[in-house]
């Protein structure tokens, strides 16, 4: 699968190239990229222990006996992240919650598809990153250099705080830039993000990717989501 994935982009290297010369990769692709060369990577997610589900539920229990306590506990959790601080409220004794954070640290990263990654330059100041099958929605986005910013269909993605994910973190540490548009109406908020970093070792490069969009009442209508992981240039 993976080498039908990588040979369809390899195929697509002369087209979207031609006519196309080299120029400065943006500073924001350099730890990443070498313009028009495909990178192999992977769409991922996290699995935790089955044992963990159980705590799932003691947590779900906790925030509907009391949503407002839970809201404002969990405003001292990194995004991903376990919840960090043992109260009584959570619904688990002291020894059932060591041992949610332990099972939360034997979890896996999981591989759900196979893609390629290219960064091809459209102009001196527009540059974007094609991907291959599920990760073709990528293509969409442009980054623009003067601006420091992705543009898309929905409009213009600006840059936001720097990622310095903790260990606990669902993907573990790492540390990237983020982007993201905002709109936010008597409709309904429509938010799109992309996010560009490195692990903590420097062996992975992180892509993720988030569209949303909720009514004025929170009720979901889309969320399109996936966290890209790859192998940056050397």
């Amino acid at each position: 699968m993976f080498r039908k994935t990588w040979l369809v982009c390899m195929a697509l290297v002369a087209g979207l190239t031609s006519g196309l010369t080299a120029g400065e990769i943006p500073e924001v692709f350099k730890p990443y990229f070498e313009e028009g060369k495909p990178v192999r990577a992977e769409i991922v997610t996290v699995a935790p222990p089955k044992e963990f589900e159980g705590f799932i539920q003691k947590l779900g229990e906790a925030a509907q006996k009391d949503p407002e306590w839970f809201k404002e506990h969990s405003k001292k959790t990194p995004a991903g992240s376990p919840i960090p601080v043992y109260d009584t409220q959570l619904g688990m004794t002291e020894d059932e919650y060591n041992n949610y954070v332990k099972l939360w640290d034997q979890r896996k990263v999981v591989k759900q598809a196979d893609v390629a990654l290219m960064l091809t330059k459209e102009s001196d100041n527009v540059w974007k990153i094609n991907g291959s099958g599920p990760a073709s929605n990528l293509t969409l986005l442009r980054y623009q250099v003067d601006k420091d910013a992705f543009t898309s269909t929905n409009g213009e993605l600006k840059r936001i705080a720097d990622i310095a994910a903790p260990a606990h973190s669902m993907f573990g540490a790492w540390n990237g830039k983020e982007w993201r548009y905002l709109s936010e109406n008597s409709l309904g908020k429509i938010k799109e993000n992309i996010a560009l970093g490195m692990t903590g070792d420097k062996k992975y490069g992180m892509l993720v990717y988030r569209l949303q969009e909720v009514t004025a009442a929170g009720r979901p209508l889309l969320d399109r989501s996936m966290v890209i992981r790859f192998l940056p240039v050397k």
